[in-house]
């Protein structure tokens, strides 16, 4: 079956936020809602089902100050192609489609929204759009479309690679599937099961880096070229691998505290945890979805740090793009992988003396290359403390928490250094919401529990709070309340159902001492195994829902750019036997 006779996901482009949704194939499009001001809000699609109209749901949020239809001529006309840019409207904010341009067989529509950031576009001709797919929130987070063939394809020899979604079935034997379109009348899928020796050692180890002296290595090794870096001090090097997928650039941090890597006969993505000035920062996944085998490579940072990477790249079949096949990753202390076949060429980002900082390449299936940041020198790294003093000296910042034992350190702090800000008077507790009046209300409503929490925040207070809830076994996420900012992310992942939330705290104030509008400071999560927190600072007035024994089973609150207030819903036990009682509270 080729591309004439079935459909053809493309995308999407734009961010990794949001609720994914995909509207599906039909017979062609003919209109479009768009509602933009400083990107694109929402998006609602009118789609042709064998002659009848079928409308879309709306995607994004219910911003936007204008508000455009664009109908087509149907039957006659039909889309053939689009085209956009996709950014944030801040240095560390949540990246969403800016603008949209839409092309027809007859004209082009658009743009719509704010030229500005990354540019993307269809990189497939003779086709017709017959379905939307991609991820949306307060906005429309990211865009693809599914395709039909409105033409016959000339013939080919050489090898066309043009289908982009990849699966991992855990039902069907560890498999990974990558599925492309080979030309007229025929596709080529690669499927890919892990072997039960997998995870042992390859027969030829490497125990430690040694760089390459007269002994060459098992393919030519590349030589880089040398980019400046915009900011002061950080050299760019790479990157290294094939030029497939779209450009990525986490930019230069601190350092490098943790990288999760995911692989199968590749690098199939990427993921890394940042330092900057004390705080974590987690940058976006890069590259695709499948993957049978995960690694957290956690660095022992400021103490260890990570100095260069090694690796291979190539392709992964005859005629297909070059990918990255296998990294090294190597520190102060020791190296950690290979991860991946060393298969391919061979590359080194150690050109000179330094320390890595920041990540860039391109991704698209798998991690298509890989390039650093680095800042070049002596790389002094700082003695260690005793652990006794290291707790007490510095407060820790948790990113990532899914054992309530690392969140209780926090509060081995001494109290005396807040507690000149903290208002002394009796706590109010019940279920809120507490904090400020501002911004718009939002409820969750009632579930059956909390299996995880996504926190921004930035010095000034929690700027958003997203929570997966549990309804009768199925996850449910929330909108994200808050806006854009922060720059540091916590997520609070609870061994669900085993460990359930029982009461949250925290510290509510105005933003700045000049700065009327009160906001939600600081928050910490207790459950029945424990406490994770406190995120953010302890300053301002003290607050706590009800302690009476139950358990959280719902959120509620106001938000704007900021978490102005929050409230629970509980679940309360009465008697030895735990039968459950529900509270409906909703206090606006």
């Amino acid at each position: 079956m080729s591309f004439e006779e079935k459909p053809v996901s493309v995308g999407p482009w734009g961010g990794s936020g949001g609720y994914r949704w995909d509207d599906g194939v039909y017979s062609t499009v003919r209109q479009l809602v768009v509602s933009h001001g400083e990107g694109i809000d929402s998006i609602q699609i009118e789609y042709d089902k064998n002659g009848k109209s079928n409308w879309s749901l709306k995607y994004g949020g219910s911003g936007g100050y204008k508000i455009d239809k664009i109908k087509l001529d149907y039957p006659d006309e039909f889309l053939t192609s689009i085209d956009g840019y996709f950014g944030s409207l801040s240095q560390r904010g949540t990246i969403f489609i800016r603008s949209l341009s839409f092309e027809s067989n007859k004209k082009i529509y658009g743009p719509f929204g704010v030229e500005q950031g990354t540019y993307f576009s269809l990189p497939m001709t003779g086709g017709k759009i017959v379905g939307f797919h991609g991820r949306y929130g307060w906005h429309v987070d990211a865009i693809g479309v599914n395709l039909k063939s409105s033409q016959q394809p000339s013939p080919s020899k050489a090898l066309s690679y043009s289908q982009s979604y990849m699966t991992n079935s855990p039902e069907n034997g560890n498999y990974s599937v990558i599925q492309g379109s080979v030309g007229q009348g025929f596709d080529i899928v690669l499927a890919v099961k892990q072997k039960d020796d997998f995870g042992k050692a390859p027969t030829v180890k490497i125990s430690s880096f040694k760089e390459p002296d007269n002994t060459e290595p098992k393919e030519k090794v590349v030589f880089v070229e040398r980019a400046p870096s915009m900011v002061e001090g950080v050299v760019t090097y790479g990157p290294w691998g094939g030029t497939g997928g779209y450009a990525f650039d986490d930019g230069p941090y601190t350092g490098v505290r943790q990288i999760d890597v995911s692989r199968n006969v590749g690098i199939v993505w990427i993921r890394i945890l940042y330092d900057l000035d004390g705080d974590a920062v987690w940058g976006y996944k890069h590259g695709g979805t499948g993957g049978f085998k995960h690694e957290k490579i956690v660095f022992n940072f400021p103490y260890e740090v990570l100095t260069h990477v090694t690796g291979y790249f190539g392709s992964l079949m005859y005629m297909g793009p070059a990918v990255i096949r296998s990294l090294t990753f190597h520190t102060t202390k020791k190296s950690y992988g290979p991860f991946g076949d060393e298969h391919g060429t061979y590359f080194t980002t150690k050109l000179r003396e330094g320390k890595v900082v920041g990540f860039h390449g391109r991704s698209g299936l798998f991690l298509d290359s890989l390039g650093v940041h680095t800042i070049e020198g002596k790389v002094i790294v700082p003695v260690a403390a005793p652990a006794s003093m290291e707790i007490m000296s510095r407060e820790p910042t948790i990113t990532e928490t899914d054992n309530p034992q690392l969140a209780i350190v926090a509060k081995s702090a001494p109290i005396e250094q807040v507690s000149r800000c903290v208002i002394k008077e009796p706590a109010p507790c019940g279920p809120g919401p507490w904090g400020g009046d501002g911004g718009r209300p939002w409820d969750d409503g009632v579930f059956s529990g909390i299996k995880q929490i996504y926190l921004t925040r930035a010095p000034e207070g929690i700027c958003s709070i997203q929570i997966e809830y549990d309804r009768y076994k199925q996850s449910v996420w929330s909108v994200k309340h808050g806006g854009n900012g922060g720059n540091s992310m916590h997520r609070i992942k609870l061994e669900y159902p085993n460990e359930v939330v029982t009461c949250i705290s925290g510290y509510y104030g105005s933003i700045t001492a000049n700065e009327q509008p009160t906001i939600i400071k600081s928050l910490t999560f207790h459950t029945s195994r424990g406490q994770y927190g406190p995120f953010g600072d302890e300053v301002g007035k003290y607050f706590t829902s009800t302690k009476t024994e139950g358990k959280v089973v719902g959120l509620h609150g106001r938000s704007s750019m900021y978490l102005d207030a929050i409230g629970v819903h509980m679940q309360h036990w009465l008697g030895s036997q735990k039968t459950s009682k529900l509270s409906f509270f909703k206090l606006f």
